[in-house]
């Protein structure tokens, strides 16, 4: 029987490299993202792939969305499913009291709500099947770590470590447990870095130190950290509704 994997944000970046590393490996995946790749467009015709495009921010699209991928899942017929929580946006970059309503709408949505949403559904539609069930939040350090300008990130990626250990406290309870695991992926070399290297210094003070990240080789390649990730659900030894940090990996980059 196949491992099933759920990942959302595969447009590029870790979302891209985790479905790469996957299809690779002969998993069944299912794809969630506003837009295709040219990569994802190539495994249309990969019996183990199906994507989705869908706009996180848009409630109803979620909701449609999460019907039709668990409406393609035999829970009876796979090894273990698991949910990777891994899209997010860095924007609005700026100041509280600068940003637009919008911005932070969708901000909320994207780094927050939707993986609550995927949560909620997941462990609803998995409960009840005894099979390995995994829930990994793609975190960040932000979410342990102020930083100005980034205040609304911040608080998403905090909210998102909060409901994964409350998850695990929940779980303790069931028969067939989901675990969940909350993983800051460090400063990877994705199109994320790109928005905050471009942030002008007066609304985000830091980005000089994210410049010179990049400038002196410092960034984690995508494909490395999604190696790290999938190696650490398949060893099975976190702890549910644990928080994990990719320095506690370092060491063994290569």
């Amino acid at each position: 029987m196949k491992n099933c994997f759920i990942v959302t944000g595969t447009t590029s970046g870790l979302g891209l490299a985790f479905i790469q590393n996957l299809i690779e490996n002969d998993h069944l995946v299912y794809s969630i993202s506003r837009k295709e790749s040219p990569y994802l467009l190539e495994l249309k015709s990969n019996v183990n792939f199906k994507h989705f495009n869908c706009d996180l921010a848009d409630e109803l699209q979620v909701n449609n969305t999460l019907e039709s991928v668990f409406e393609l899942i035999d829970l009876y017929a796979i090894a273990s499913v698991t949910l990777i929580n891994n899209a997010g946006t860095i924007n609005p970059i700026g100041n509280v009291g600068k940003n637009e309503s919008k911005a932070l709408y969708n901000s909320i949505d994207t780094n927050l709500k939707a993986p609550i949403v995927f949560s909620n559904y997941f462990i609803e539609q998995t409960q009840k099947f005894a099979i390995k069930k995994y829930i990994l939040n793609i975190s960040s350090g932000a979410g342990r770590k102020p930083y100005a300008g980034w205040a609304t990130y911040c608080a998403a990626k905090a909210g998102l470590d909060l409901f994964t250990t409350c998850i695990g406290e929940e779980q303790k309870e069931e028969q067939f447990p989901v675990k969940a695991i909350s993983f800051a992926p460090g400063v990877v070399d994705t199109e994320m870095q790109v928005t905050i290297r471009s942030t002008k210094k007066e609304d985000f003070d830091a980005v000089t130190r994210f410049i010179e990240l990049k400038n002196t080789n410092q960034l984690l390649a995508p494909e490395f950290v999604a190696q790290k990730l999938l190696e650490l659900l398949a060893s099975d030894k976190t702890i549910n509704g644990g928080l994990y940090d990719v320095r506690d990996f370092i060491d063994e980059k290569q």
